[in-house]
């Protein structure tokens, strides 16, 4: 005979105290706190945990939980709706975090365009505004805002084409310098 797929739904054959009773353990953790909780069900959480007690119904002895929970699986099941959760519980925070840095990316973006509507009028912006929006989107992104924020990862050292390259720009520098310096006398 095969074994029926191991679901967190209710199983077929499997009655509704049974089913309920598997929810409690999936809460309790164990069967021996699912049983200990079984009588307190009811008595302070309300219209939902009157109704959890009434599917609850009358409660068993420990042999008869401990098969149910044999027939049914109660440990394997228990596995699967903790992944279950986990991953709704993941895919909840992703879908809020997703949320959150498009709301902070659009004020960024109308700060952006206040800012540049200002500079096409030849009017001073105000920085502090754009720095706190442009913070926030760095936060957001997971990006440092300033460098204290990064971390050892983020740094290292120069590279010899890095160093030539430093090297370079820095030579112009000093000569361009010199020239106006040279200019100005």
């Amino acid at each position: 005979m095969p074994t029926p797929i191991t679901t967190t739904q209710k199983m077929p054959k499997e009655t509704e105290q049974q089913y309920t009773a598997w929810l409690l353990y999936c809460e309790a953790g164990s069967l021996q706190k699912a049983l200990g909780i079984w009588d307190k069900v009811g008595q302070s959480v309300g219209e939902m945990g009157v109704e959890f007690a009434e599917r609850l119904g009358k409660k068993p002895s420990d042999t008869t939980l401990e098969r149910w929970s044999k027939q049914f699986h109660w440990v394997e099941r228990r596995e699967i709706k903790l992944a279950e959760d986990l991953t709704a519980l993941r895919e909840k925070t992703k879908k809020i975090k997703r949320n959150k840095l498009h709301r902070i990316a659009e004020a960024f973006d109308r700060v952006g365009n206040k800012i540049m509507k200002r500079l096409k009028a030849s009017e001073e912006p105000t920085i502090l505004e754009w720095k706190i929006v442009w913070e926030m989107f760095q936060v957001e992104l997971g990006k440092p805002t300033n460098r204290s924020q990064l971390k050892v990862d983020d740094q290292h050292p120069l590279t010899p084409e890095e160093k030539i390259r430093g090297k370079k720009i820095y030579e112009a520098l000093e000569k361009v310098l010199n020239e106006e310096d040279g200019d100005q006398e």
